[in-house]
């Protein structure tokens, strides 16, 4: 498996993995499926066996980490009895942060490239679910201060798109005792989640 949890084997992962080099480097609309072809030493219609469009390449990078953003998303709305109760908001917070750990390269990607993001069909979703999270976690009856503590840990999540010299091993106990401390939760970092 590669980091963004699934298959890379073969061409369309090789395709995949090139692209998301190429995005990575000198964004989605300086990159080009010639481009792609080239670093793979295939030709373009080998490419477009795969792949008719760049979109396609870049929604199919995206699909794994929207799709877990829904299944998170829907699991802690689904969670009526517990929704907004501290242990609550750090599981969310658990379950995001290992999230974008899985697909720690096509976030730092999304989020250093807003404009060839952009031209995702899965932008929509995307926008949606920074919104449902975003709500998620100000759930309840949460005052000013803890309103702000809300907002300044999903900021503070995003940051480990920042560290790409530290491993997820290393990095997940420290960013999630961080979070917890600015959320002002007590409860403790479950080290154990697979990183």
């Amino acid at each position: 498996m590669n980091d963004e949890g699934r298959p890379g084997a073969g061409t369309a992962g090789n395709i995949r993995e090139v692209a998301l080099g190429l995005f990575s480097r000198q964004g989605y609309e300086r990159s080009t499926l010639r481009e792609i072809a080239d670093a793979l030493g295939i030709t373009k219609a080998a490419v477009y066996y795969h792949y008719r469009t760049k979109v396609e390449i870049l929604d199919d990078l995206l699909r794994p980490m929207v799709d877990g953003e829904d299944w998170i998303i829907a699991d802690a709305e689904a969670d009526t009895a517990q929704i907004g109760s501290p242990a609550w908001r750090l599981t969310l917070v658990e379950r995001y942060v290992d999230l974008l750990l899985a697909h720690r390269r096509v976030a730092t990607y999304a989020m250093n490239d807003i404009a060839g993001v952009s031209n995702s069909t899965l932008l929509g979703r995307m926008r949606a679910n920074d919104t449902r999270l975003a709500a998620l976690m100000a759930n309840g009856d949460l005052s000013l201060e803890q309103r702000v503590r809300t907002s300044a840990a999903l900021g503070v999540i995003v940051a480990i798109l920042a560290l790409p010299d530290v491993s997820n091993a290393d990095l997940r106990p420290q960013l999630l005792r961080v979070v917890r401390d600015v959320l002002g939760l007590a409860d403790p970092v479950r080290d154990t989640a697979s990183a």
